[in-house]
């Protein structure tokens, strides 16, 4: 988006604010040794009395300042480090942070800790010298390197060639066996129970049931969508495919290519040919869908998030029921699988991180400090809150308090007191580890359809009790390779005319202006586009043997 030059001055003139203190040598170039070794690094700050630094993270609309749970997460980090911790917060909303703080990026004035989006900017930026090497203080930061160590393929992953580090990326932590899904299926369950019409479990057994429902409704499109950044992936996931590159549980492959492909394109077809898909399929977001779902006009979400359930359900003026299920399968692939399960245990993903500024004061001491957001009691302290206020202990297992969860609004409750597991108010130094389970639980029940009946159950508990194991889908899965800049341009110089095209011609193909006997000259326009084969192998190339 094109900025105005009042907007460019101002911001480099909020980012020159960020002048760091005294320079270290702790910014130089790390050497090739086991990344995991243990190394003095630098010995500064080993009695610090008073730590002073300047932080920006972004914001979500919620301001942590002042909450019990930010309170508390300073009275720790002081205890912890033995130090007066003062810190000076810049929080710029998420929808203006990666603009923002470029600016300061390519001014090279930044401050002691931020958070960097993207690992292209974290490695560019870290090569130049920007960003402390955290591979030099591996014995400061115990609590990362769990995370470092359970993530598959770390080293090709988090760090450059040099086996440098320059990030603390965004954690997650999964104290659990369950790997839920926070997408399903939806249906306007009224609808279904007052016409005796089955709730599908199939394929075919949507398209039945859409048949039945224009029927009876003929204004109606039974079928709709809610996002569209789903794409046909409702359909896609029940045979067993992909609308772009993905790993297929032993390969990366080009989902387009596949004759799964082929067949979810021919079964949108058929319902689009029909009346039964609705026309503005590829343009509605949920402002457009949501009164569709209350006005009898859309009776079918083959992929939703499953918190827009709720909200219809709570429209009292509407009345409506809607319940959510498992996607639909087709028995030709087995079950289909999940948008996005979620993996047990812990881990990192590198798609953004804090850095520390290589000119900031006291290193050791900021090392030590983020790597404290990543200890068990600190993740509990950020994602749950205080014992007592917002959760308590039943059976050795934690749990939002009764009364607060039972509350007009829950998660509002949660915000207030700046528990992170509301996603409004983000304490810490954000990104910290998501503790799922606290992100799991802190949902209202819905209604969920599951053999033959509809209960109230808590989505994500649902998808993974319903789903099993063999719901997830393999690229959800997919070993963890680290693309450099220059993949990255090769990708998108290769692959974007072609996903251009194959998004046009996929939804010519659902619209019947493409005939399916054009298939093969569809596949043979593919390849003349751009030498994708090769993008697998680049690929490929990457998975660890």
């Amino acid at each position: 988006m094109k900025k105005s030059m009042t907007m460019l001055v101002s911001t480099i003139l909020v980012s020159t604010v960020f002048l760091s203190g005294c320079v270290s040598d702790s910014g130089k170039a790390g050497s090739s040794a086991s990344p995991l070794a243990s190394d003095s690094g630098s010995k500064v700050g080993a009695d610090v009395k008073e730590l002073k630094l300047k932080v920006v993270i972004p914001h979500f609309g919620g301001d942590a300042t002042g909450t019990l749970v930010q309170q508390e997460f300073e009275k720790e980090i002081e205890k912890y480090l033995g130090a007066k911790v003062t810190i000076e917060w810049t929080r710029i909303p998420w929808g203006e942070y990666k603009e923002k703080t470029q600016v300061m990026l390519t001014s090279g004035d930044i401050p002691d800790i931020m958070l960097v989006r993207t690992q292209d900017n974290i490695i560019k930026y870290g090569e130049q010298g920007l960003f402390l090497d955290l591979s030099k203080y591996m014995d400061k930061m115990p609590n990362y390197k769990q995370f470092i160590t359970a993530t598959d393929n770390y080293e090709q992953y988090l760090m450059n060639k040099n086996k440098q580090l320059f990030a603390f990326y965004d954690g997650f932590s999964n104290p659990s066996d369950i790997e839920p899904s926070q997408y399903a299926a939806a249906y306007r369950l009224d609808v279904f129970e007052k016409n005796n019409i089955k709730v599908p479990t199939t394929l075919d057994e949507m398209y039945d049931a859409a048949k039945k429902l224009k029927t009876l409704y003929p204004d109606s499109y039974p079928v709709a969508q809610s996002e569209q950044y789903l794409g046909y992936d409702g359909i896609l996931n029940a045979n067993h495919t992909n609308g772009e590159i993905y790993w297929n549980g032993k390969q990366y492959v080009y989902g387009p290519t596949e004759e799964a492909y082929k067949e979810s394109l021919v079964f949108l077809n058929k319902l689009y040919t029909e009346k039964l898909l609705d026309p503005a399929y590829w343009s509605d977001e949920m402002d457009q869908a949501k009164p569709k779902a209350s006005t009898g006009k859309s009776f079918m979400y083959p992929l939703i998030w499953s918190g827009y359930v709720a909200d219809f359900n709570a429209n009292k003026e509407a009345g409506v029921k809607w319940a959510l299920s498992m996607l639909a399968d087709n028995p030709k692939y087995g079950k289909s699988w999940k948008y996005g399960s979620d993996p047990k245990g812990k881990g990192l993903n590198n798609g953004y991180g804090l850095v520390i500024s290589a000119k900031a004061k006291n290193p050791e001491q900021l090392v030590k400090l983020v790597d404290y957001q990543y200890n068990d009691k600190m993740i509990d302290l950020l994602m749950w809150g205080i014992e007592g206020k917002s959760y308590e202990m039943k059976d050795g297992k934690k749990q939002y308090l009764p009364a607060l969860k039972s509350s007009a609004d829950f998660v509002g409750e949660l915000a207030k007191m700046g528990v992170s597991a509301s996603m409004r108010t983000r304490p810490g130094i954000v990104f910290t580890p998501q503790e799922r389970i606290a992100v799991y639980t802190s949902v209202p029940d819905v209604l969920f359809y599951n053999s033959g009946k509809a209960q109230m159950e808590n989505y994500y508990m649902a998808s993974d009790k319903y789903g099993g194991k063999e719901s997830i889908a393999p690229m959800d899965r997919a070993p963890k390779i680290m693309l450099t800049k220059d993949d990255n341009d090769r990708i998108a110089n290769t692959m974007t005319p072609i996903k251009t095209y194959v998004k046009e011609s996929s939804v010519k193909f659902i619209k019947g202006e493409m005939s399916f006997a054009d298939w093969d000259k569809f596949q043979a326009t593919i390849k003349k586009m751009g030498d994708y084969e090769s993008i697998l192998k680049l690929q490929n190339d990457k998975v660890k043997k």
